[in-house]
């Protein structure tokens, strides 16, 4: 669990990571929670990545989730991943 923030004066409760410029691929995704947002991360590693002209700019990636209060089990996500054009 994180919160992004582009504040440098935060909690002294808190771990930081800082987190470099990069261009983003962002796959907004919508459904029943969580399987949409692990079947999205599974489809971007297994299908996307193979026919993309980008490759992982880092190990690491972040996701929000928005709950709808509305539909139970029912969230808009979006997985963010760094990533480099490839050569």
């Amino acid at each position: 669990m994180g919160v992004l923030t582009t504040k440098n004066d935060i909690s002294s409760n808190l771990d930081t990571f800082p987190v470099k410029a990069h261009t983003w691929a962002v796959f907004p995704n919508e459904g029943i929670f969580p399987f949409t947002l692990q079947d999205t991360m599974a489809r971007i590693y297994s299908e996307w990545f193979m026919t993309a002209d980008y490759e992982l700019a880092e190990p690491f990636s972040f996701s929000f989730t928005k709950m709808d209060d509305k539909k139970p089990n029912y969230a808009y996500s979006e997985i963010w991943i760094p990533v480099t054009k490839k050569e």
